[in-house]
């Protein structure tokens, strides 16, 4: 009889480990494949994750003044009225977010620029590292070199996977962009004190908001579009496609 005792708690205790197995499993990063077969590396969704839990020591309040009116994304151009909007979100750890935006950046940024889509940006983070670039991203549109800095941290995204130490941050891109003087300053003070901090979490639940459970994500007005801008036969982002889905039919945005 105390062996059936004992078979019971055993059972018990296998299927209260399995449990917890199954929920960690569940936040763990997974390996998404899209309907085109282009690998996108996807983490579910939560503050915990992307954004993770906050701390009153973690960031500031600060929002950056090309920001979006439900201060969860940051406009690469102001908004106009009458054009589609075009949200991106983002992760500038994620290979394949800058893959993506080395090849689409020339049409997003221009057609933003000329005032054809307007274009939102939501810079998500999976780790520590990610919400660091997410930080620097914002503090520069305090200085008005949010685009240039956003590209940048694309262009030097670090191969090794080894994310973005503070002096490629702090000083490296900053200086590529051509920050100097008070606008230097302004930018590194806001930096060091994570002054952004909140708005780069309020980025995270937007995005747990819209379903978006991979990276990168576009949104056209609403609606998701990756796979109307691959290009079936190269698996590859395709500038002439996003043209077609924007509206643009010259070859000069």
């Amino acid at each position: 009889m105390a062996s059936s005792s004992q078979n019971r708690r055993s059972r018990r205790e296998q299927l209260q480990a399995q449990r917890v197995a199954e929920v960690k499993k569940e936040r763990r990063t997974r390996i998404l494949f899209t309907t085109v077969g282009v690998v996108v590396f996807a983490v579910v969704i939560g503050l915990a994750i992307w954004g993770y839990q906050r701390t009153a020591t973690e960031g500031g309040d600060q929002v950056p003044p090309n920001a979006n009116s439900a201060q969860n994304g940051i406009y690469l151009a102001p908004a106009v009225s009458g054009v589609p909007t075009l949200d991106i979100f983002t992760d500038y750890n994620c290979t394949y977010c800058k893959s993506a935006n080395l090849t689409l950046s020339a049409v997003i940024d221009q057609a933003s620029k000329d005032g054809k889509v307007n274009v939102v940006v939501h810079s998500l983070s999976a780790s520590t590292n990610s919400r660091n670039a997410d930080i620097a991203a914002a503090c520069a549109d305090t200085v008005g070199k949010f685009v240039d800095y956003h590209n940048q941290l694309f262009i030097n995204q670090p191969s090794d996977g080894s994310g973005f130490d503070s002096t490629m941050l702090r000083t490296s891109i900053p200086d590529t962009v051509g920050l100097i003087g008070d606008d230097l300053t302004t930018f590194q003070t806001c930096l060091d004190n994570n002054a952004t901090g909140d708005f780069v979490d309020d980025q995270a639940a937007y995005a747990a908001k819209q379903k978006v459970s991979s990276t990168p994500t576009f949104q056209l007005d609403g609606t998701t579009i990756n796979d109307k801008i691959v290009n079936t036969t190269t698996n590859t982002y395709d500038p002439d496609l996003l043209r077609e889905q924007l509206g643009i039919t010259d070859n000069n945005s």
